[in-house]
């Protein structure tokens, strides 16, 4: 199969499952309602959160470059950010495109190999992974009689089939056959591939070199304080959210996260659907909580579409870094 097929073939069924996602979400909306709600919206705590994300987007680049500093790449924290930036950007049309994408751009501006680079990526996404886990397991402890009932509604008629485990242990299977094979024959593997693959494994271990392990652990730290206050403002936005408390805004983090790994561009249905469900243990309606959802959701959109473009147009003028 071409890559030209793949892809489309990947923007085509995650396009078709966000429309499917959209449809089930607001077609029971009143319109008139969603309408007036969108008039009353207080929208200088939206532009807030937006002005938020441009912080996240620059912790999230420092806490990059301290992964790539041991691989010998020492780069200004402003350079980083445009990839940053311009990964977002590309997600919007595929989703996971980015991280591919930003270290694309940091290739073609600062000539830093993409095997290492990616494999950078890839221990920072670990450790978000992470992050949102503990998230998780604090919401437990916090939210834990309302989740109990959240999940007890949603899922009472859900049965997993009985042979989804022998498709899990076919899986697991063929995959530690991979391993195996692969590292029995790896010496016989020669070329640009193990060239390659070596360079990866380089990056992903960047973590075990940092030099600024303090300065890793409070980027992170701050980056998900920005995630949460991101999320969290913009209920002020709506007299019928307002009085959510700060345990709500750690749900609306979390609950966004896991809506935003799924792999449907940017979210689109799986954000609107998770997050208005979500909503109803707080005994927020449908409808304003799918407006909370979309006023989410689209704020960040429009956050990566303009500082995504700007960032294009920045990265295309500057001057390219010739050495490391």
């Amino acid at each position: 199969m071409s890559k030209k097929i793949s892809f489309f073939l990947q923007v085509f069924i995650g396009t078709s499952i966000a429309i499917v996602l959209l449809y089930f979400v607001f077609r029971n909306i009143e319109w008139v309602d969603f309408w007036q709600r969108a008039k009353k919206t207080n929208y200088s705590w939206v532009f807030f959160s937006i002005a938020i994300s441009l912080a996240t987007f620059i912790v999230r680049a420092y806490r990059w470059n301290i992964l790539l500093e041991p691989l010998g790449f020492k780069l200004k924290t402003s350079r980083t950010t445009l990839a940053v930036i311009i990964g977002y950007l590309a997600n919007m049309a595929l989703p996971r495109l980015g991280e591919i994408t930003r270290c694309g751009v940091l290739n073609k501006n600062d000539k830093v190999p993409i095997p290492e680079a990616i494999g950078s990526v890839v221990t920072e996404r670990i450790m978000d992974a992470l992050t949102l886990l503990l998230l998780i397991l604090i919401s437990l402890i916090i939210e834990s009689k309302r989740l109990v009932t959240f999940l007890h509604t949603a899922y009472k008629d859900f049965q997993i089939p009985s042979y989804f485990f022998l498709i899990l242990l076919g899986v697991i299977s063929i995959g530690t056959l991979v391993v195996v094979l692969f590292i029995r024959k790896k010496n016989k593997v020669k070329g640009g591939f193990m060239n390659y693959l070596n360079r990866f494994i380089a990056g992903l271990l960047s973590l075990k070199d940092i030099k600024k392990p303090v300065g890793f652990i409070v980027s992170t730290v701050i980056l998900w304080v920005l995630y949460y206050l991101m999320s969290y403002v913009i209920v002020f936005s709506l007299d019928e959210t307002a009085h959510l408390s700060l345990s709500a805004g750690l749900m609306l983090l979390i609950t966004g996260g896991i809506a935003l790994t799924i792999p449907v561009q940017n979210g689109f249905g799986t954000y609107h659907t998770m997050i208005a469900g979500m909503l109803v243990l707080y005994s927020i309606d449908k409808t304003t909580g799918v407006f909370l959802a979309t006023l989410l959701h689209t704020s960040q959109i429009i956050a990566v579409a303009i500082f995504g473009s700007i960032a294009l147009l920045i990265s295309a003028t500057i001057k390219k870094n010739m050495t490391n």
